[in-house]
């Protein structure tokens, strides 16, 4: 029985997004030779998970790690990834579910490069995570986890911020800042890849003052890492 790994993501109208998804496949099939990867997104973008699920199966596939391509976990990855595993176990594949990319230690590391990229090796005295936002409390509260950790990693006062559905606002933790003394509030872009999300952030933290705003993480080799990660986690005995 050959086993496989599907990378599912939400998917975007902004056409810059779904290429990064592909590409994080495309590396993860790298890491794992013999082992066939695809990607699928929920909406919006091509392949769905039934479409991908068909392209494994032409590879002989009967045996899949779902692995969420999300940072947190929230309403998708607690109702719209089961709903993959289910449509793979109705083909009488076994399928088991890998946990989301987030919180890592790994990430932290790819979001403090991505500020040196935007920094260019400008020092700032605090720093804002802006992340999409979720009207699941424990998943913002996981967001401002991670910042308490980018602080801590960056040796910086942190703030986590949000582009929707949860407070405070990115230009909100900005000013906070700005009003209490740093003139040099850097935020790192806590999302995937780019889109409407990522725009909004940046945005609203130059709008607000902020002096750098990061690039998404994208397809960056430490998220494929992860993702590899949670695939063998998954299926510890056949990949």
């Amino acid at each position: 029985m050959s086993t496989g790994v599907l990378v599912v993501a939400h998917g975007s109208r902004d056409p810059r997004a779904a290429p990064v998804a592909r590409r994080v496949a495309a590396d993860v099939a790298a890491q794992l030779p013999g082992v066939a990867t695809a990607a699928a997104f929920l909406e919006l973008c091509a392949p769905s998970p039934t479409e991908a699920l068909d392209q494994l199966a032409d590879s002989g596939v009967e045996d899949v790690a779902v692995v969420p391509y999300l940072l947190s976990d929230a309403y998708h990855s607690r109702v719209d990834l089961p709903a993959v595993a289910d449509l793979a176990r109705a083909r009488g594949w076994t399928a088991r579910l890998g946990q989301v990319l987030g919180p890592d230690p790994r990430l932290l590391d790819a979001l403090g490069t991505r500020l040196e990229e935007a920094l260019g090796g400008a020092e700032v005295d605090a720093v804002v995570l802006a992340a999409a936002g979720s009207s699941d409390v424990s998943a913002n509260r996981t967001v401002g986890r991670v910042a308490t950790d980018l602080g801590a990693r960056l040796g910086l006062p942190a703030l986590c911020a949000f582009a929707s559905a949860a407070t405070p606002t990115v230009a909100t933790a900005v000013e906070q800042f700005r009003s209490c003394g740093s003139a040099r509030v850097a935020v790192a872009t806590y999302l995937l890849a780019p889109g409407f999300f990522a725009d909004q952030i940046r945005d609203a933290a130059l709008a607000a003052g902020a002096v750098a705003v990061s690039e998404p993480l994208g397809a960056c080799p430490e998220v494929a890492h992860i993702v590899v990660d949670r695939a063998r986690l998954a299926c510890p005995d056949q990949i």
